[in-house]
């Protein structure tokens, strides 16, 4: 992988750890562990500063790399930042990744988890401003929503996979079906929304350019693979849905099948950002 992947990577699991953070504690941020809040423990604190570590890391990585690649020095990032769209759109970022990280690292409560919330939805509608979607001429603003919808949408749903696993671990967490049917409820509107916005950010880069090239193209051939990765994901949440409509609390080991497809998705999602789709006839 290269520095550019690596960064966009980082980008993706920030924005994903920060809004299933988000969304898991704004619906319910009174959860106690014993008594003090779930989300103090020791595994949910580790991973909310692994978040707010690589939502800041991110963008400073991304702005070297392009001071890199336009041949410039540290002296000239004023001028990158405000006499181009690229710096522009980073400053947007960087506002939002370093708020979000703050807000990440904040005691949660129902004003905390808000202000999360926000910051994460903005640093997923500036993603837009530095992928695929900043090059689209014919649909600039759509491109963009979708693309912020996407990230939004998998934060909740994958993001809030990972800190629903994380605190019903926790052994003082005596809520752990509460908080599963809570995620549930969350995945189960979040998940088509993300299958949906990614086809649709897929048909738009796509439009027009015949099947042949698509599969003979290394974008196309990481687009099929990252769907049918998506398709085991959505199909071992189903199974675990069933399980808690049931009553019964999903089972750990095929959540953490879950959470490693997954984890694979984002390393695909971020070589397809950095790559070229094919051009349509």
């Amino acid at each position: 992988m290269t520095w550019a992947g690596a960064a966009r990577l980082l980008l993706y699991v920030g924005a994903l750890l920060a809004m299933g953070r988000a969304s898991v504690a704004f619906l319910d941020p009174e959860w106690k562990a014993g008594a003090r809040s779930v989300h103090e423990s020791r595994a949910p604190r580790v991973l909310a500063w692994g978040g707010a570590a690589a939502l800041v890391t991110a963008p400073l990585l991304l702005l070297v790399l392009q001071l890199s690649a336009l041949e410039m020095t540290s002296a000239d990032v004023p001028t990158l930042l405000t006499d181009t769209g690229w710096g522009q759109g980073w400053s947007q970022l960087m506002g939002a990744c370093v708020l979000a990280g703050v807000a990440l690292l904040l005691p949660v409560g129902r004003t905390t988890s808000l202000l999360l919330l926000m910051a994460s939805l903005g640093v997923a509608a500036a993603m837009g401003g530095l992928g695929h979607a900043a090059a689209d001429e014919r649909w600039p603003l759509g491109a963009r929503l979708l693309d912020a919808m996407h990230v939004a949408a998998m934060g909740a749903w994958i993001g809030g996979l990972v800190v629903t696993l994380l605190i019903t671990r926790v052994p003082a967490f005596a809520l752990r079906d509460a908080a599963w049917r809570t995620f549930s409820r969350t995945a189960t509107i979040m998940a088509p929304v993300t299958v949906l916005t990614g086809v649709g950010s897929g048909a738009r880069l796509l439009l027009g350019t015949p099947p042949a090239a698509i599969l003979a193209s290394d974008y196309g051939r990481l687009l099929l693979l990252k769907s049918a990765l998506v398709l085991i994901v959505l199909t071992v949440g189903a199974r675990q849905r069933k399980r808690i409509t049931r009553g019964e609390n999903p089972a750990v080991r095929a959540v953490r099948v879950e959470c490693a497809v997954a984890a694979v998705v984002l390393l695909i999602t971020a070589a397809l950002t950095g790559s070229e789709p094919p051009a349509a006839d």
